[in-house]
């Protein structure tokens, strides 16, 4: 058994015959890598010259063996992929159980007062509000405004992001001319590359102004976070709606126009069905980068944690559970700090299933458009 492992890595590696040349360079690369790797754990004074040591062997393998060291490239970058995905889940766990053990259930239920009854957080509407819901020095701990309030500033998000995004990404596919296409794809992915910070600070700026003016709110609002949230998420939803309508194949379009199908009829019967699995990705991942948003929130919404009564509105603000991290881990106590941990394997725990479930839904979609079941 472990022969066979051990042959199947050798052929990963290095193919199915190696020359001595290469078995040499090869293994003197990982000699080489493990070194750094132990060097920054046991004698990190070391760890630069034995990386550079690293990368010179690899750079002379590259020239000449390169087949060999391009294997070993990609099966280092997969290992530590791996590894460090797996090492931040764990120890998100790990450092989370502390507060699970402390506070239980008490950390998805609003204090009513500090020898009183507990209620969920629907129930805020018929009864009385909590005195204190977020307050490290007494011990009081809820999560769920800020699950709430996560919740509304995805949903505004997803709002916008995912009707502008589609449409969006039509225009660009199916309408606009090549010269165009050329100018507004590279302009909306420009937008990704704004940082957060600058975004929360422009919706706070104008848009705060618009609303106290326009509403006669006086203050940040979930609509704001939302709406700047949304913009954030427009280039991911665009771009990769785009690169999943232009896949679709041209014969499918001309045999439609050869039915005497108008363009719109084409789009809305054809193009649209066909990349509805690419669609439902960029909407799913738009919403995650939704969900995931951390500055420009917190610029907005500032790190007040309250439920809003009634729960539905909007021109209210609160943190969410992105914006409660950034807001108060640098001065956290370590119980504080537990809960924090919380609040990230809930937004850990989120986002993968909103990845399990876009696999989902391409994998029903795909086999439909291929006539199973």
């Amino acid at each position: 058994m472990l022969s066979s492992v051990t042959a199947e890595v050798q052929d990963a590696i290095l193919g199915e015959d190696p020359s001595e040349g290469a078995l040499r360079t090869v293994g003197l690369s990982v000699l080489s890598l493990v070194a750094s790797l132990l060097c920054i754990f046991l004698a990190p004074g070391f760890a630069l010259p034995v990386l550079a040591a690293f990368v010179v062997v690899t750079a002379f393998g590259w020239r000449t063996h390169q087949a060999e060291i391009a294997r070993l490239l990609t099966l280092v970058a997969t290992i530590l992929t791996v590894l460090t995905v797996t090492l931040i889940t764990v120890y998100l766990f790990i450092s989370a159980f502390p507060a699970f053990t402390a506070h239980g259930i008490d950390l998805l239920t609003i204090p009513i007062l500090e020898s009183g009854p507990q209620w969920f957080f629907w129930l805020d509407l018929v009864l009385p509000a909590a005195e204190t819901i977020w307050n490290p020095r007494a011990g009081v701990y809820s999560l769920i405004p800020l699950i709430w309030a996560t919740v509304i500033v995805t949903t505004i998000a997803g709002l916008i992001a995912a009707p502008l995004g589609v449409l969006g990404a039509l225009f660009i596919a199916e309408v606009a001319s090549d010269r165009l296409r050329e100018v507004i794809k590279p302009g909306v992915e420009i937008l990704a590359g704004i940082p957060s910070i600058v975004y929360g600070f422009i919706g706070f700026k104008v848009l705060n102004g618009f609303i106290q003016k326009s509403f006669l709110d006086d203050g940040a609002s979930f609509l704001i976070a939302g709406l700047v949230v949304g913009v954030m998420a427009l280039p991911t939803v665009v771009s990769v709606s785009e690169d999943a309508l232009s896949s679709v194949p041209d014969a499918m379009r001309d045999g439609s126009a050869a039915m005497g199908a108008t363009s719109w009829q084409s789009m809305k019967s054809i193009s649209v069905p066909a990349a509805s699995s690419g669609i439902s990705a960029a909407i799913i991942l738009g919403l995650g980068r939704a969900i995931g948003e951390t500055m420009a929130v917190a610029a907005i919404l500032g790190a007040v944690v309250q439920p809003t009564v009634p729960l539905f509105d909007m021109f209210d603000a609160s943190s969410t559970l992105t914006s409660a991290i950034a807001h108060n881990y640098g001065s956290a106590t370590e119980s504080t700090l537990d809960v924090l941990f919380v609040a990230g394997v809930m937004l850990f725990v989120i986002v993968a299933g909103m990845s399990v479930i876009s696999q989902y839904v391409e994998r029903r979609i795909n086999r439909k458009l291929q006539g199973q079941q």
